[in-house]
């Protein structure tokens, strides 16, 4: 008796244990996001349109938009150009050489979870903007400063600085007249990846190993650091006055990205089964990112700029020990659906001795 007693308490045990670790299947890991593809051998190029393909799997963010400013009862409103100090006219469109585009590294926080099939993400991930450079991404060659200097410069000398973006500005008052016009800088870029919402998961589909999943608008970015530099100088016959300083454009405000398709790809490193002591995996990550974010410019001469980031984020996580979906489970519920058979023998086998 005191043997099934030991055997009944020991089921128990790991049926007790199991059921209480199930829930701490999903973990939060820290993905380290890769400006140009090294963790899938991609060569670092130059940024174009014509070659986007080739730099897929980095992690980079295109930047478009627009600024509308007002002073006094003028309003004046402009498209970035394509390239800052390169030209004060023009329109913009995303995918553009040069300081239009930056790759990113940093860490991205996502909670996976193969039992469920889901992934989410979590705040806290900190991705920061690289420097801008002309031929490659500041990991492969110095950064070229970009204009205007930190602070906006002075008028007539704007000045330079190492900086994220650059921006050609040109303001327009009754659509045709330039009101202003200048060069902006965005410095100090860092990005946070969060769920949109009340969803609090995407799901994954497909095969353990190579998985998508669908944003569905759920997933968001925020940009939680930022500063804008700026220099435009006024047109005096309209009245408008020079515009010169900078503003921090970071906030805690997370917002949507529209449809994307992203992967998670699971590949083990050894002969051990996703789940087993000992067992390893390297984990790929591609989060799609297409957002406006909105930010307004308080002061003499407000202003709202219009950001539109699209591009990806392409992170890696090595040597991560992945728990193999459904197996755990299942030996738990194996294991609680003996105890009340168990418990039923003992309860008899206990009364037959009490009577004898």
């Amino acid at each position: 008796m005191k043997l099934r007693k030991t055997c009944l308490l020991s089921c128990l045990a790991v049926g007790c244990a199991l059921s209480v670790a199930a829930p701490a299947r999903a973990s939060v890991i820290s993905f380290t996001v890769d400006p140009v593809g090294n963790a899938t051998g991609l060569t670092p190029i130059a940024p174009t349109t014509a070659n986007r393909g080739n730099y897929a799997a980095g992690s980079w963010l295109t930047l478009s938009g627009s600024i509308s400013a007002s002073s006094g009862s003028l309003t004046a409103s402009g498209n970035f150009a394509t390239e800052s100090g390169q030209g004060s006219s023009g329109s913009f469109f995303t995918g553009n050489p040069g300081s239009l585009v930056s790759f990113y590294g940093g860490n991205l926080l996502a909670n996976v979870d193969l039992y469920t099939n889901s992934i989410s993400f979590p705040t806290g991930s900190t991705i920061a903007a690289g420097l801008y450079n002309a031929k490659y991404p500041e990991v492969a060659n110095p950064p070229v400063p970009l204009t205007p200097a930190v602070g906006g410069g002075i008028a007539g000398t704007p000045g330079s600085a190492p900086a994220n973006y650059g921006v050609a500005i040109t303001l327009r008052a009754f659509v045709v007249v330039t009101a202003a016009s200048g060069t902006g800088a965005l410095r100090d870029v860092v990005m946070d990846v969060g769920q949109n919402g009340a969803v609090t998961s995407e799901a994954l589909t497909g095969l353990v190993g190579n998985q998508t999943f669908v944003t569905n608008n759920n997933v968001a970015l925020a940009m939680t650091g930022g500063n804008l530099d700026y220099n435009l100088i006024g047109n005096t016959s309209l009245g408008v006055p020079n515009v010169i300083g900078t503003t921090p454009i970071g906030s805690t405000t997370y917002t949507a990205t529209t449809d994307g398709v992203g992967k998670l790809q699971t590949i083990l490193l050894n002969d051990k089964k996703i789940g087993e002591e000992g067992a390893l995996a390297n984990l790929r990550l591609t989060v799609p990112i297409q957002v406006t974010i909105v930010n307004t410019i308080t002061g003499s001469t407000p202003a709202t700029t219009t950001l539109t980031f699209a591009g990806q984020f392409a992170t890696y996580a090595n040597d991560v020990s992945v728990p193999e979906p459904g197996s755990v489970v299942l030996m738990t519920l194996g294991c609680l659906a003996l105890l009340p058979i168990g418990y039923r023998r003992y309860r008899r086998r206990s009364a037959g001795v009490v009577r004898g």
